[in-house]
């Protein structure tokens, strides 16, 4: 007696079932991969957003002019990659502490999944003690 294993008609059934299965699993890994790659596109501009912001905290923290300096620190560091959505600032100061707060952004444009996500804010604050001026 045959084995259902080896039997011709289980054999001519199952031809082409890894092809069916990768033809419908291949969307879903893609769309999956896309979503990884803006993730971390905002990722990076979060992160990126955040070393301006402490750039120029720093900067105006020991400036004569903390909210000038902390403007020109972040015009210089976002001209290069920046294009309609630029870092806008916000300085507040007082007798003691600086506060520099940095907003971006960011556009959701990967093709496929990028259209389904709104654009994304990006908010960085970081206060610092106001220094002793240089020079």
């Amino acid at each position: 007696m045959a084995s259902p294993r080896n039997c011709p008609d289980t054999r001519r059934r199952d031809h082409g079932q890894a092809a069916v299965e990768f033809v419908i699993a291949l969307p879903l890994v893609v769309i999956i991969a896309l979503l990884i790659v803006q993730l971390a596109i905002v990722l990076s501009e979060r992160s990126r957003l955040e070393g301006i912001t402490w750039n120029a905290a720093r900067a105006a923290s020991v400036s004569d002019s903390p909210a000038f300096t902390a403007r020109q620190v972040v015009a210089d560091m976002s001209a290069p990659t920046s294009n309609d959505n630029a870092v806008t600032v916000d300085v507040i100061e007082d007798d003691r502490w600086i506060t520099v707060t940095a907003r971006r952004t960011v556009h959701t444009d990967v093709p496929l999944v990028g259209r389904f996500f709104p654009e994304v804010t990006l908010d960085a604050e970081l206060t610092v003690l106001r220094e002793p001026p240089l020079g």
